[in-house]
């Protein structure tokens, strides 16, 4: 089905999405054994490194890593019950779960640095499958690599003289620079605020939760009254 149009709440919200997951997996790297937590294509091959090498400490770890990151996207599942993208969607209650476990991770990590991260891994898990597909446009807010594919195929489709829906490929530029500009900020204030900065991500989730909630009770008053 063509992106015929494409809202702003999601232009918006895709952007924001991916500039959290960005200042997420920096956070990340900058942090316990350099983790990524936003996508786990990486984690998984150091989790075959570890176990050809039998490295046990790592490979549970790593382990514990990718069943986060699963956890995460069952919340989603568990609470939104389709992935597709609808206003109508409770989207609310998912960047919630996202603030809560940002805040978890930011709380143990002075403590229990490596299993501190953990929640973080959970927080991208449930981030990355609330939103998947719009329109046939596949949306992935926590990693670049579809996004990438999808902005190289398009421009190959273009050069080749196929008709092209640019509304899609801007969707994917969006996403890309979110993830961009998330990383950006995180590399610049993390030596400044070490980890304070986990606060940054947590709030900005915790914001696009009220918003969302706030818009959503507004117009299912409008609907009421007409």
């Amino acid at each position: 089905m063509p992106l015929q149009r494409l809202p702003n709440w999601i232009q918006i919200g895709a952007f924001l999405l991916a500039l959290n997951a960005g200042m997420v997996n920096v956070l990340g790297l900058f942090t316990v054994l350099h983790q990524s937590v936003s996508h786990m294509t990486g984690n998984v091959s150091m989790l075959a490194m570890s176990l050809l090498d039998w490295q046990p400490d790592h490979f549970i770890y790593l382990a514990l890593v990718v069943i986060c990151f699963v956890i995460g996207s069952f919340y989603s599942g568990l609470i939104l019950g389709n992935s597709n993208v609808t206003f109508g969607h409770h989207y609310g209650f998912p960047l919630s779960l996202v603030a809560i476990f940002l805040f978890l991770t930011w709380l143990l990590l002075p403590y229990f640095p490596r299993y501190g991260l953990l929640w973080a891994c959970v927080a991208m898990g449930v981030q990355n499958a609330m939103v998947s597909h719009y329109k046939g446009a596949i949306i992935r807010t926590t990693h670049l690599s579809g996004v990438l594919t999808d902005i190289g195929l398009t421009i190959g489709y273009k050069v080749r003289g196929l008709k092209i829906e640019n509304r899609r490929i801007f969707l994917h530029f969006l996403i890309f620079t979110g993830f961009l500009v998330g990383g950006l900020i995180a590399s610049l204030l993390y030596p400044y605020l070490k980890l304070q900065t986990f606060l940054i991500p947590t709030g900005l989730s915790l914001v696009l939760s009220m918003t969302y909630w706030i818009v959503y009770f507004r117009s299912s008053s409008h609907s009421d009254l007409d």
